[in-house]
């Protein structure tokens, strides 16, 4: 069964089914996962992860199975499907379509590719600069930006050009650290 993802997906689904395809685990821990690998990249609320978990789990993508630890509160361990790790392997792998998106999504997707599936981290990095490299040939060919204000049309427009090259240049430059597993735990 093939995967598709619905429009407008927010990611913090996928990085749930990141974090479920290294580790099972339930809710108050994937949460504590979060602030400690993504903490200062991808913020989750404790209601918001447990509202993706039930979705997921609606959706398939995830299995919970309710636990009863003695002396502790009942509990409900999640873990990928099979159509859960190919939808999160597809999310994780694809290039981050907006440049506003790559500081959240981009370093998100590489940290959780180094713990499922390291070998996959170059296939993102090098999509990643393949799609910057065609969207900085589209914005060379621009001449202005549709707005009524001219002025701020060619800063704007500017200011994209910039913004895609300063991306662009630094993934090249960090490519081999972006791929590189020795400091992966």
């Amino acid at each position: 069964m093939e995967y598709t993802a619905p429009p407008y997906a927010f990611p913090a689904q996928y990085a749930v089914l990141g974090l479920l395809a290294d580790h099972p685990g339930h809710g108050y821990e994937l949460r504590e996962r979060v602030k400690a690998g993504l903490g200062e990249v991808w913020h989750i609320a404790l209601s918001q992860l447990y509202s993706v978990l039930r979705r997921l789990e609606s959706e398939g993508l995830v299995e919970g199975v309710r636990e009863e630890p003695e002396g502790r509160p009942a509990r409900t361990v999640y873990q990928t499907t099979e159509t859960g790790e190919r939808a999160f392997l597809s999310w994780a792998t694809a290039p981050v379509e907006h440049v506003r998106d790559l500081r959240v999504e981009l370093f998100a997707k590489v940290y959780l590719l180094r713990r499922v599936a390291p070998q996959r981290v170059e296939q993102l990095v090098s999509g990643q600069i393949r799609m910057l490299e065609s969207m900085q040939r589209g914005l060379e060919k621009r001449k202005c930006l549709a707005t009524d204000d001219a002025h701020l049309s060619a800063l704007t427009l500017d200011y994209r050009r910039a913004q895609v090259a300063g991306t662009l240049e630094w993934l090249r430059r960090r490519k081999d650290e972006l791929i590189c597993q020795e400091d992966v735990t």
